[in-house]
């Protein structure tokens, strides 16, 4: 996404949020595509474990971020963070109403190393996202910043220097948030460390 796309989304946000009229057609027509790709590249990872279209997904993260207007939009990195809860919110959902569906059946089990690479990853460490969901809320608790890098890293697909951009923040310290929380979450979910 160029940097004069994402000023638009931020430029748009405000102005949607502030009820501009006609605004929220050019702001979806902008963020409907990110939305799409971060939809697209999850469910990709999740082959076999999340059965909606990407469209269903973007859909409802749409919704859900239409629904926060009494949020003062301030740059990119906000978007994406809240694109990334909200998609982390739509996907946990999308996971439990298939197991109630299964009531109680198998868990959903995906690579953890390939959640943050492209599709194709065969690594053997696998994790359970509703484990992951309750997992990162501890973490949460703990130390926010740590649990919305790992939000970001996993739920909208950016590289740790996209994040270290979109946050404002130096590469070095988002490497070191990301080196505590891959551990964090390594000894809260097992043997199932985070690489990257």
């Amino acid at each position: 996404m160029s940097s004069s796309a994402n000023v638009d989304i931020t430029n748009l946000l405000s102005r949607w949020r502030q009820g501009e009229p006609g605004v929220e057609d050019r702001l979806a027509a902008h963020i409907y595509p990110v939305l799409k790709e971060l939809a697209s590249r999850q469910i990709r990872r999740n082959a076999g474990y999340i059965t909606v279209r990407p469209t269903a997904l973007v859909s409802d993260a749409y919704e859900r971020i239409a629904e926060q207007k009494s949020v003062d939009w301030q740059n990119r990195g906000h978007f994406y963070a809240i694109a990334a809860t909200v998609l982390r919110r739509v996907l946990v959902d999308q996971l439990r109403q298939q197991q109630s569906l299964k009531r109680g059946g198998d868990l959903a089990f995906v690579e953890l190393e390939a959640a943050e690479a492209e599709p194709g990853s065969n690594d053997d460490a696998t994790v359970d996202w509703l484990a992951l969901d309750q997992a990162l809320n501890q973490l949460a608790d703990e130390d926010a910043s740590a649990a919305r890098l790992v939000e970001l890293r996993l739920f909208s697909g950016l590289s740790v220097e996209e994040i270290a951009e979109v946050q404002g923040q130096s590469l070095s310290t988002i490497a070191r948030q990301w080196r505590f929380a891959r551990a964090w979450l390594s000894s809260h979910l097992g043997d199932a460390p985070l690489h990257g």
